[in-house]
């Protein structure tokens, strides 16, 4: 086996000032290392300061930091989209785990006999003798796994994971903290791959010296276990989300006017979601994709304002509603809308998603904005809330907060905020649209949600942040 600089070590990093000096030392002094990519996920403590010293002087190290503390998922889905070698390992940022069994790891992969080594703690390597119901936990995963996947490996929820670019190519990503594990078991046994095991050591550590895992997330991972394997795949996706918006133009412009006129008639809940916008609104506001103009009337407190709408119909419809107001209406596609306006701020809400290339759009609003611009979004979120709904409304998608946050960061932005909101919302269209087959913003279901919910739920979550929600918001501003 020659060792070649050819592997890119993807490392997450939250508050590991005691330990990531040292790791790093460790993993550039591996031969076959050509690249780290470590990923700050939002430290508190010296941990960037480290990283960003060492990366100074070694140039094979980089370093991306997230906005926040996002989980060690959504930091790996950050880190993997600037991989360049044709081999990728995870490393953790502690020292649980020695880089000098990259060969061990990399053997089967450079010899043509795998595509996937999964490095296993419980299979012939050393280990440090600690937590009893840890190793319980995790032969109990590993075997629910392996019911699911049909794979039978010793330890899937080991960190060392090493694989050819090919593989991470071939998955999309969604989970942000550590259900990413059997996420991507899952994913690459759906994905054919050979998939080979070796015994690697293991020195754990208390949660004194600083262990992250607990009860709560092995309860999301055995979650993970099924719900990324194809049976959850099918019932958390559905057929309408694996085939896509496919739908007649009729059924699509019905729908999605049906919808607006439904919203339109609503009032609480628009009126929550501008009094999440308008505080981070600045200079002259550009909204993109205005539809009927339900919100644009709530954004004209803030001052001076351009809406932007592709469709002739509601782009006059726009115009007679705004004759006497200081509104400025544009007929136009969001591309030609960004070139022919100039804005210091630029709001979608619930558009986004409407857009086959959202990568291409975020970019052209970055292109378009000044370096003291700023874009503001309001998209559905939870790929597994995609319904029926979404489809004939012309979603092409939902977002995670990590999916959402590397969309903009890939195109240029520097997120200053990115929450989940409405809890309850989540819920409802989760039994509403896809155990009950209804559609959500139907009239009466839409107005009895305004009226008797939005309120109990505006207060439930002021000046919190959920975890999950059926909206995301996004700040975000040229970097």
């Amino acid at each position: 086996m020659t060792e070649v600089p050819c592997l890119t070590a993807v490392m997450p990093c939250y508050d590991e000032e005691a330990t990531v000096g040292e790791i790093l030392k460790r993993v550039l002094a591996s031969p076959f290392i050509a690249e780290v990519i470590v990923v700050d996920d939002g430290s508190g403590d010296r941990t960037l300061e480290i990283i960003e010293k060492i990366a100074t002087l070694e140039d094979r190290v980089r370093v991306i930091r997230q906005p926040f503390n996002m989980g060690k998922g959504a930091a790996l889905q950050r880190g993997f989209l600037e991989v360049t070698q044709p081999y990728v390992v995870v490393q953790d940022a502690d020292l649980e785990y020695d880089p000098a069994e990259y060969e061990t790891l990399m053997g089967p992969l450079l010899d043509g006999r795998a595509d996937v080594v999964f490095g296993s703690r419980f299979h012939g390597g050393g280990h440090r003798v600690l937590y009893f119901w840890h190793a319980v936990g995790n032969k109990l995963l590993t075997l629910a796994s392996n019911v699911m996947t049909n794979l039978n490996l010793s330890d899937m929820e080991t960190c060392y994971k090493a694989f050819r670019r090919e593989v991470l190519d071939s998955m999309t990503l969604e989970e942000a903290r550590f259900g990413i594990e059997a996420e991507m078991t899952a994913k690459m046994a759906v994905g054919g791959w050979r998939i080979w095991e070796v015994g690697i050591s293991y020195a754990g550590r208390t949660y004194a010296e600083g262990k992250k895992v607990g009860m709560m997330d092995a309860i999301r991972a055995g979650w993970c276990v099924f719900r990324y394997s194809p049976a959850g795949e099918r019932l958390a996706r559905g057929r309408a989300r694996r085939t896509g918006p496919q739908f007649a133009p009729d059924d699509y412009s019905a729908g999605l006017e049906a919808s607006l006129q439904n919203l339109d008639r609503c009032v609480n809940y628009p009126d929550w979601i501008s009094s999440q916008i308008l505080p981070h609104l600045r200079g002259r506001v550009h909204e993109i994709g205005a539809g009927t103009g339900t919100m644009a009337q709530r954004l004209l407190s803030h001052g001076e304002l351009v809406v932007s709408e592709p469709d002739p119909g509601f782009a006059k419809e726009l115009a007679r509603t705004f004759a006497n107001q200081p509104v400025t209406v544009v007929e136009a596609s969001l591309h030609e809308a960004v070139r022919k306006v100039d804005a210091d701020t630029v709001v979608l809400v619930n558009v986004l998603e409407h857009l086959e290339d959202d990568a291409a759009a975020l970019r052209a609003i970055y292109e378009s904005l000044p370096a003291s611009g700023r874009l503001v979004l309001w998209v559905p979120a939870h790929d597994a809330l995609y319904s029926e709904s979404d489809r004939l409304m012309g979603h092409y998608r939902r977002y995670s907060r990590a999916g959402l946050v590397n969309a903009l960061s890939n195109a240029g932005f520097r997120v200053l905020k990115a929450s989940y909101t409405n809890t309850l919302g989540a819920a409802l269209w989760l039994g509403y649209s896809r155990v009950l087959g209804r559609r959500p913003t139907e009239d009466r279901s839409a107005g009895l949600y305004d009226r008797f919910l939005v309120k109990p739920m505006r207060r439930l979550e002021a000046g919190r942040e959920p975890r999950f929600g059926q909206s995301l918001i996004a700040v975000a501003e040229p970097s």
